[in-house]
């Protein structure tokens, strides 16, 4: 079986002549990071028109609670200081065996120019846009379930963590990994 990957920059997507026909034995499937939109929310109905056009069988999204673009700036800044928060509190439960120089790289390399990222991107771009569970339906796309066995593997994967007080919650359409009850990351999957 082979396999093909294909990536696409937002700044591309003007000038890149796709969708490219399909044999029968090809699926595409897409991966949506929401985060890429936090800077670009006027981006978001362009991409999903682009998407749309492409028949993905699957499309995969990855959320954050500070990549809301569809709150006021004060809420999304608070948002982004309890997503945060959360995130630097789990990777401190994990990580008791960690040199401190490895956790001030994470700091310095990700988290602080992803902050800065947020806040900046923000700032410049103060329009709200709808939810993007919303643009998503809107554009044709349908939430899929997760099945009994996906639950399971994320839970399985969860154990294997060095630390206490993670954990898996199904929220609607999503699986969310949660540290102490705070929401880090969730996933959703949708068909066209």
């Amino acid at each position: 079986m082979s396999f093909e990957l294909e990536i696409l920059t937002l700044e591309s997507l003007n000038f890149v002549s796709w969708p490219q026909p399909l044999r029968d034995c090809e699926a595409v499937v897409v991966n949506l990071p929401i985060c890429s939109f936090s800077n670009y929310p006027s981006y978001l109905p362009l991409v999903l028109r682009f998407m749309k056009q492409l028949m993905p069988k699957i499309v995969v999204t990855l959320d954050r609670s500070c990549d809301r673009t569809d709150t006021p700036f004060p809420q999304h800044m608070i948002l982004a200081i309890q997503s945060y928060s959360g995130l630097l509190e789990s990777r401190d439960a994990v990580s008791v065996n960690v040199h401190p120089y490895v956790l001030q790289m994470i700091e310095k390399y990700y988290l602080q120019p992803a902050i800065e990222k947020l806040v900046l991107g923000r700032l410049r771009s103060q329009d709200r846009t709808l939810p993007w569970k919303n643009l998503l339906l809107s554009s044709g796309f349908s939430p899929l379930t997760f099945s009994n066995f996906t639950e399971s593997q994320a839970e399985c994967l969860v154990r294997r963590i060095p630390g206490r007080g993670f954990h898996v919650e199904k929220k609607q359409n999503s699986l969310v990994l949660c540290w102490q009850r705070k929401d880090l990351i969730s996933i959703s999957t949708w068909r066209c």
